[in-house]
């Protein structure tokens, strides 16, 4: 053997032996370091004024961060950029106590057993004192997706020929497609915030988490953040437990800053088990959120929430203890009301002509019209929305699984094959997670199932106002008061056909929208309280294809001019405008076992 090649072997066989010798001797072996603080140390150690804020954790983000981030800066004005997809909850007193000068944000609302625009929302809108960009949930992931890999910009189909794009012309730009085909194509700038909070299920002491599932906007935020990750979480686990359930961490350790414990770390909203042995999950507090909701319509009321619910409850365990075990222990009971409907054959049925609301018979034909596009198109999957009219949405599920047709339901948070809760509408429950055949995150629900080039997909939205061409607004109205923002609502309008359901009045249907959150080229059918409107894809004009019944004006035409009072332009009927058939007593069951009477 040649001598340099000799000695480079023998250096290398003598390198080798070293590591060996090193790492089989106990001396030379160190225990990772622990990132393990107490909440109130995390936080002041690195959450600092002036930083671009990321809260992920579900709706409503990271509550008892919040409260210590509430507690820490209080009566002070930190000037936090606050990137956040959904506002609810605890992340509205944010905006209250004055800690934000910029919100980057999807949608801002009070949830509780139904959506409602929130008076905070409002305020800070009106008075326009700070800066807003509202964005789509999935154009808002896909800005701090590109953050995270490190490019300038993403593409991404939402936000085009919306108000949405005039407003953040300086981060949403429509390019020429590069590889040619004469297309434009829109482009989100990238987001990198300077720190991201988010809450997991578990972790070990290193910090990687395991979130909980569905993912729904909490994968990107924590990976485009420049200084790293601060972590709560519900329990600590030893390092072989992340082992085993390695599959589920989503945040490694090394992007993590510090790891806190905060048990209920999410509530008043749900967690769910993504798949770990002897972890507890727990439902949404409902009863808390509309004591929120209720405080939050006067700011001195709002002022004494806070203090009581969070200025006073200095940790995790002292919010705990005012909780109550008793009502803890209530939420971790999760229970399921089976998705199969009941056998109502064995029960009388009632009378053809039992008493029905304007708003029932509108989700009755809601539910026909769901079905009849679902065979007419053959879609396979329906992107329910939230709120009191995802019922249409579950009536015709359940009637199309009664003809045999196989059909997925998808919620924009990440659950696919989800089966249905009843009297589940304003948020997913834990039980209805449990249901599901796969939970994922926004950017696959909404960009790839929903939107995507092979989506197969019918969504059914509510709206504010829509105007003659199908073009929706769920942010502001012609007085300048805030809704509720774009949410998911832009990023549905991409599925394959669009169905849209809301009350009819001439504010409700203006000639002219004030703003515009989704285009309504692929709105084909539109059912209001009054009347059943269609059209075909593409910038076309609604027709008045049905009437709903109305006992108090037996006569079609009767009917045609109430539409028509009710509309804030000269509408165009069909050729043949029908009169839609009134409730079958099977579909006044099943819809009210969906969503049973008042007492």
């Amino acid at each position: 053997m040649p001598p340099a090649e000799k000695s480079s072997h023998t250096v290398g066989i003598g390198l080798g032996c070293a590591i060996m010798m090193n790492m089989s001797d106990a001396s030379h072996k160190r225990e990772p370091e622990s990132k393990l603080l107490p909440l109130k140390e995390a936080v002041r150690r690195h959450l600092k004024p002036g930083m671009k804020l990321h809260l992920a954790g579900g709706i409503g983000g990271p509550s008892a961060a919040i409260c210590e981030i509430i507690r820490q800066y209080h009566g002070t004005t930190p000037n936090f950029t606050l990137i956040q997809s959904t506002l609810s909850g605890h992340a509205l007193n944010l905006l209250h106590g004055n800690l934000v000068s910029k919100l980057i944000f999807s949608a801002g609302a009070d949830i509780s057993t139904s959506g409602r625009p929130s008076k905070i929302m409002q305020k800070v809108w009106a008075e326009k004192s700070l800066e807003l960009e509202n964005w789509s949930l999935c154009s808002l992931q896909q800005g701090l997706m590109a953050g995270a890999l490190g490019v300038s910009f993403m593409p991404t189909r939402s936000i085009a020929r919306s108000s949405m794009a005039q407003d953040n012309k300086d981060s949403f730009k429509e390019i020429d497609d590069p590889f040619g085909g004469g297309a434009k194509t829109g482009v989100v700038k990238a987001i990198n915030p300077d720190i991201s909070i988010v809450h997991g299920c578990v972790a070990d002491e290193q910090g990687n988490t395991i979130l909980p599932a569905p993912y729904g906007d909490d994968l990107w935020g924590p990976l485009a953040s420049i200084n790293g990750v601060l972590v709560t979480v519900e329990k600590i686990v030893p390092a072989d437990s992340i082992k085993k359930y390695a599959a589920l961490v989503k945040i490694p350790n090394h992007i993590v800053k510090a790891v806190s414990v905060a048990p209920l770390g999410l509530h008043p909203f749900s967690m769910a088990d993504p798949g770990i042995s002897g972890f507890n999950a727990y439902e949404t507090d409902t009863e808390f959120l509309e004591d929120l909701h209720q405080a939050s319509a006067d700011s001195r009321k709002l002022d004494a929430w806070i203090k009581e619910w969070v200025i006073d409850c200095a940790t995790p365990k002292d919010y705990l203890n005012k909780l109550g075990s008793q009502r803890v222990k209530a939420l971790k009971q999760i229970t399921t009301r089976g998705a199969e409907p009941p056998d109502f054959s064995v029960k009388p049925a009632p009378e053809p002509g039992a008493e029905y609301s304007p708003e029932e018979m509108m989700l009755m034909v809601a539910a026909r019209e769901i079905a009849r596009s679902v065979l007419k198109a053959k879609h396979r999957t329906i992107l329910m929305g939230a709120g009191s009219r995802a019922v249409a949405v579950l009536l015709a599920y359940y009637q199309l699984r009664a003809e045999g047709y196989e059909l997925e339901l998808i919620t924009g948070n990440g659950q696919i094959g989800y089966e249905p809760q009843p009297a589940e509408l304003a948020i997913p429950s834990v039980a209805g997670v449990y249901s599901s055949k796969m939970l994922t995150d926004t950017i696959n629900t909404q960009g790839v199932f929903v939107g995507g080039r092979n989506n197969k997909c019918l969504s059914v939205l509510g709206a504010g106002q829509i105007d003659r061409n199908g073009n929706l607004n769920s942010t502001t109205t012609a007085e300048g008061q805030f809704l509720v923002g774009s949410g998911g609502a832009n990023d549905a309008a991409n599925a394959r056909e669009v169905l849209v359901i809301l009350n009819q009045s001439k504010d409700r249907f203006p000639e002219t929208l004030p703003y515009t959150t989704c285009p309504g080229d692929r709105v084909t059918t539109v059912v209001s309280t009054m009347g059943v409107f269609t059209k075909p894809i593409g910038k076309t004009e609604l027709r008045l294809a049905a009437c709903l019944p109305d006992p108090k004006l037996p006569g079609l035409e009767d009917r045609i001019k109430r539409v028509q009072d009710n509309c804030g332009w000269l509408l165009k009927l069909s050729d043949k405008v029908e009169e839609v058939a009134k409730p079958t007593p099977d579909e006044l069951k099943l819809l009210r076992w969906l969503v049973p009477l008042p007492s």
